[in-house]
């Protein structure tokens, strides 16, 4: 596979061409707090930049009781969590472009599909979901979304039918927001046969076609891709997914990846993967060293690659706190700094982990602190701590 991977002086150059170049000027950027919200959080509920909104993940808590809520009420709880912040951002769930659903149990996809649905009653946007191994506060259900302001400016893109597999629930394939593609979770089954392969290999190529499917029907290809989040159900077949990932992108430059262990994935499949475009006017630089990249910056938003540091020692202050230097070393390389973080993904090996997680996140963050989501996943060896971030200049 031929890659081209930049080291970072000439990645700041680029940027810096570019940003000064034909692209808008710096984005205004604003954290969106309802009223009446919890203060205390150590993350905004939602960060608005330019036209963008990202909102940080919103639990549906099962309460205290003999009857604990079920997924409905919790879902609807959610929903209901992440019309609070557009509303307070001026903005109505028809805005919505992407979400991300965590369940604790696949069993409840129905139910969620149900409630989560009954909020739209045109356009649904596109939409990743997965088990995770554990949610904050013994949750059934956590959603994170993003917004666009522009109406005008968000579209389906409706790939030709028999094209893709049967939608499993409420969600478009894909979603443009002005000139950003937001591509819903796919996974390796095939919708012609309706087979999914054994091997993880066969699964990541036959999802990375039908992506292809999708990119082709909104006027992309594999080279428009600037941020990719991949899932496995087995540790044992990460690497394998990553290396059929990054073979599929043939010539093209892989983007930067996330990629954790979650225990289950909607219906038989044991990988799946979500991607955004954007358009080929776009300007872009890459940013990496050491044969791997660890950002894409396109027009005035950096993608940043999920980062981890089991090499920092046992405990997780120590890991966060390495991590999070690596990913300043990342923002700092594309002539960002972590005040220009909007979003946040916080994939712990154990919610045990979360006061202390927490207390280094508020030191890295002291002030206007970005949107967060924060899920368990499963250990990938020594490994207690992931972050991904996406900054906006």
């Amino acid at each position: 596979m031929s890659r081209r991977v930049w080291g970072s002086g000439l990645a700041l150059t680029l940027l810096c061409a570019t940003l000064a170049g034909a692209q808008p000027a710096a984005s205004t950027r604003r954290v969106i707090r309802p009223a009446g919200g919890p203060a205390d959080r150590p993350y905004a509920p939602g960060v608005m930049v330019g036209k963008t909104l990202y909102i940080s993940g919103q639990l549906g808590l099962p309460g205290t009781g003999a009857t604990p809520a079920d997924l409905t009420a919790q879902t609807k709880q959610a929903m209901d969590g992440i019309g609070a912040v557009l509303t307070a951002a001026g903005l109505g769930y028809q805005h919505l472009v992407k979400c991300h659903v965590y369940l604790a149990n696949m069993d409840d996809y129905a139910a969620m599909n149900a409630a989560y649905g009954a909020h739209f009653t045109e356009r649904v946007p596109a939409r990743t979901t997965v088990q995770a191994a554990g949610l904050p506060a013994g949750a059934g259900v956590e959603i994170g979304c993003i917004g666009y302001a522009d109406l005008a400016a968000i579209s389906v893109v409706r790939p030709p039918a028999g094209a893709l597999p049967a939608p499993l629930g409420p969600y478009s394939p894909a979603v443009w927001a002005g000139d950003t593609l937001y591509v819903s979770g796919m996974g390796g089954q095939d919708p012609a046969t309706k087979a999914v392969g054994e091997a993880v290999e066969a699964q990541v190529r036959q999802t990375v076609a039908n992506i292809t499917t999708t990119l082709k029907a909104a006027g992309l290809q594999a080279t428009d891709v600037v941020h990719a989040q991949a899932y496995a159900t087995r540790v044992t077949e990460a690497d394998a997914l990553s290396a059929a990932l990054a073979a599929s992108f043939g010539a093209a430059d892989v983007p930067p990846v996330g990629l954790v262990a979650v225990p289950r994935l909607p219906g038989p499949i044991r990988a799946e993967i979500t991607f955004v475009a954007v358009r080929p006017a776009q300007a872009r630089a890459p940013i990496g060293s050491g044969g791997r990249l660890h950002g894409l910056a396109a027009g005035t938003t950096l993608y940043v690659s999920a980062e981890s540091a089991p090499e920092a020692g046992a405990g997780i202050e120590a890991q966060a706190r390495a991590v999070f230097a690596t990913l300043r070393g990342t923002l700092q390389d594309g002539g960002l700094t972590l005040r220009d973080t909007v979003s946040v993904v916080v994939y712990l090996s154990d919610l045990a982990d979360m006061a202390a997680m927490n207390t280094v996140f508020r030191e890295t963050f002291p002030t206007d602190p970005p949107a967060r989501v924060t899920i368990q996943v499963q250990p990938q060896g020594q490994e207690r701590i992931r972050v991904g971030l996406i900054a906006a200049r």
